[in-house]
């Protein structure tokens, strides 16, 4: 049975440290601090709202995990001035994860930064293999500090221009920069891939999944949608999702203060 948890993300309107609260009243088995503005500035988090938050986690026994703040950063970036402050945020991101007793930091690769043609490899490609290798080397250098701190880096299959293109994309990333990277499976993004869906996600990436974002859309962007609020059909790999042992986030992303979103996400889950 997976441990079913909440993130910050589901009440944007409010602080992080006000949606824990919640999370914790409504007995969810796990919180996840996504790092996006408005509910949460990674540069004003205090030692206090850290330790509170800990706290709560602790009495309620929830487990904590951290996404890494992923806009208006990119680990591939051409600039060596754009990598090294965003690599250093990530690092950052790491000792808030530690301090909160986690154990898992979810991570994005970087993103390249002109749009090249459809079926364009980095094999034909100067531009596409150096924001490769800028990629490759952020996220060792990132996984070293996590590994220090004991934090897992769990990558997320991502969309939208990412380095990642397919799963075995994340295969090689893994090959190359070590055992300390495994993933984050994101069943909504999955979805809108061209390579096979959740299942073939599954398949691939096997046990190197530690970490899973459970979310519903129409097939046609990621929108974050609580679970029965799309037309998701689940059926095909639920009992893979049943039989997990680490975190599945409902990741809705509701702008609001209201928990009704996420609330009626696990209630649909806990159907399946």
């Amino acid at each position: 049975m997976p441990k079913i948890g909440m993130p910050s993300c589901a009440m944007m309107l409010v602080p992080w440290t006000q949606a824990i609260q919640v999370a914790a009243e409504h007995k969810f088995d796990a919180f996840e601090v996504t790092m996006a503005y408005p509910s949460v500035d990674l540069d004003a988090m205090t030692p206090r709202d850290i330790e509170n938050a800990r706290r709560i986690a602790e009495a309620a026994g929830m487990e904590i995990c951290v996404h890494a703040p992923f806009f208006e950063l990119n680990i591939a970036a051409y600039s060596q001035g754009i990598r090294a402050e965003s690599v250093r945020y990530i690092q950052q991101a790491v000792d808030v994860c530690a301090a909160l007793g986690g154990r898992d930091l979810v991570v994005h690769a970087g993103k390249y930064t002109y749009a090249f043609k459809p079926g364009e490899t980095r094999e034909h490609n100067a531009g596409m293999q150096v924001q490769w290798n800028h990629n490759i080397d952020s996220l060792k250098r990132i996984t070293e500090y996590a590994a220090a701190n004991e934090i897992v880096v769990c990558l997320e299959n991502t969309l939208f221009g990412s380095i990642d293109q397919t799963f075995e994309d994340l295969l090689e990333m893994r090959a190359a920069v070590g055992e300390n990277l495994q993933f984050t499976l994101d069943i909504g993004h999955a979805r809108l891939s061209a390579e096979g869906g959740v299942a073939e996600g599954l398949r691939l990436l096997g046990d190197q999944i530690r970490h899973i974002h459970f979310t519903d859309n129409n097939g046609e962007r990621d929108d974050h949608l609580p679970i029965g609020d799309g037309n998701s059909d689940y059926s095909g790999f639920f009992d893979a999702i049943r039989n997990f042992s680490h975190i599945v986030t409902l990741e809705v992303v509701d702008i609001s203060a209201d928990p009704a979103a996420i609330l009626k996400s696990r209630e649909y889950f806990m159907s399946l």
